[in-house]
């Protein structure tokens, strides 16, 4: 009879995709049982209108074509959605999941050594991992986009140009984007491949024809213009000062480690880690993420094409910020020959990586902020249940868009009255009109501010509730929700 020990030595060992699948299992199961804990919506605006246009796609089919919900994302969450917002969340669980796999299958092909890390470094990023908890696009489009990537990496361009032809219905970004794919197509001469990135323009082209009679609708009604007014500016630098939000400080070291490592690479061939997707790498993974903050970054230096300076747009390029990381792992590690050295630097890392998320940094996890109820939305729900106490409701209408769940209207329904109307008088309120009012999307979207409602004797204040923004810091500054109501 063999010995413990020896048995332990003759046991198969689990082979490196086996032991990723493991390791990704684990965090997939953890990201959904956080879904059914956390009680925040990542935030309160875009995260719920996106699941709204996926809830009453059904009720109203031309939410599928709808520029600014994205016809991609409303079709791929429309039938979890009717389950109800968690059920978006598990979507997104899904769809991150898928993304950090082909990060993990993106590092084998590229060689980069202890490629499960790309799992790890997705799931350890503390915007991503939070981003799984909304209705938000990143997910969806960061999976075409690796998954464009991918395909590329194996030799499937072809289907990787038809699977990345679709960006642009996930995110704006994807038109931009389609231009960096094309290069690296025409770089590697790729012609066959090129038309296909016009397949998922034709695909919705034509069904725009049955809709909107207009085969261009995606650019004749883009919810983007050059210039709004309601958006404003801000700092050349602000994305890449904001990279630590997405993927937290250990991250952010790796990566610009990992841009080092590939500027080396470029500048000694002899060093490339696989020489023969070089071009692929440089343009698909580095050229997307540089091409993707520059782009951002001119939109808001300039306030064009509706930037808000919003950081999570960045979670559209983790995937691929994983694998730069990843090649800073492998700089890092290049400077110790010793193997065991080498193990001992992969261990401290990944510990660094994962514990950073809980050392109390303002980009790292905070239970209340990133996990707990968000103001405003607290105040909506103890408005609506306290105008469910007057009495049924036969008009209510409101600019923000968390209202839509506690007061179970059908935000697009044609018999809701629109704040907008408190500025006509042709079509005005009718009399009893519930108007639930905020500091944000009521005058940013509406232009209307407090003052106009009270201060005019048709409306009357019912009901006026404040709570700190950070209820951890309750002498900043706080969010409002007011209720009026119209009694002439």
């Amino acid at each position: 009879m063999l010995p413990l020990s020896s048995s332990l030595t003759l046991a198969p060992r689990l082979s490196p995709d086996r032991r990723a699948l493991g390791l990704l299992f684990t965090l997939f199961l953890l990201s959904v049982g956080v879904t059914f804990l956390t009680q925040g919506t990542y935030d309160s605006g875009d995260s719920i209108n996106h699941y709204l246009y996926a809830r009453y796609a059904f009720e109203h089919p031309i939410n599928f074509l709808e520029s600014w919900s994205k016809p991609l994302v409303v079709q791929v969450m429309a039938i979890p959605a009717q389950l109800g917002l968690r059920a978006v969340m598990v979507l997104q669980c899904v769809l991150v999941a898928a993304s950090a796999w082909l990060a993990y299958r993106s590092a084998c092909m590229l060689r980069l050594p202890w490629p499960w890390l790309a799992i790890l470094f997705c799931y350890a990023s503390p915007d991503y991992f939070r981003i799984q908890f909304s209705g938000l696009t990143e997910p969806l489009f960061s999976l075409f986009l690796i998954a464009g990537v991918a395909l590329a990496l194996c030799g499937r361009a072809g289907l990787g140009a038809a699977v990345v032809s679709f960006l642009p219905f996930a995110r704006s970004e994807g038109f931009i984007l389609l231009g960096v794919y094309g290069f690296y197509l025409l770089l590697s001469r790729n012609w066959r491949a090129l038309p296909l990135l016009g397949l998922g323009f034709v695909v919705y082209g034509v069904a725009g024809l049955f809709v909107y009679d207009d085969f261009l609708w995606v650019l004749t009604r883009n919810s983007y213009p050059l210039r709004n007014p309601n958006y404003g500016h801000g700092a050349p630098m602000h994305f890449i000062k904001s990279l630590p939000n997405t993927i937290g400080w250990v991250l952010f070291g790796l990566f610009w480690l990992g841009g080092l490592r590939m500027i080396w690479e470029w500048l000694r061939p002899q060093f490339r880690l696989q020489p023969r997707l070089f071009t692929a790498d440089l343009l698909l993974v580095y050229g997307n993420v540089v091409v993707f903050i520059t782009a951002h970054a001119i939109f808001w230096t300039y306030g064009i094409f509706g930037s808000l300076g919003l950081v999570r747009v960045l979670c559209s390029i983790v995937p691929l910020m994983s694998l730069v990381a990843l090649r800073g792992v492998a700089m890092l590690s290049a400077l110790f020959p010793n193997p065991a050295a080498r193990q001992r630097i992969r261990l401290i890392l990944a510990v660094a990586v994962v514990g950073f998320l809980f050392c109390g940094s303002r980009v790292a996890f905070r239970l209340e902020r990133d996990f707990g109820r968000a103001s405003d939305q607290l105040l909506i729900d103890a408005a609506v249940r306290w105008a469910n106490r007057q009495g049924p409701m036969r008009y209510v209408t409101y600019a923000h868009p968390y209202a839509a769940l506690p007061l179970q209207v059908d935000p697009f329904g044609p018999k809701r009255p629109d704040l907008i109307a408190v500025h006509s008088s042709d079509w005005p309120l009718p009399v009893g009109t519930y108007i639930f009012w905020d500091e944000w999307y009521a005058i940013k979207e509406k232009q209307v501010p407090f003052e106009l409602l009270h201060n005019n004797p048709s409306y009357r204040l019912r009901w006026l509730g404040a709570v700190p923004r950070n209820r951890r810091k309750p002498t900043a500054d706080s969010v409002r929700i007011a209720v009026f109501e119209k009694i002439k």
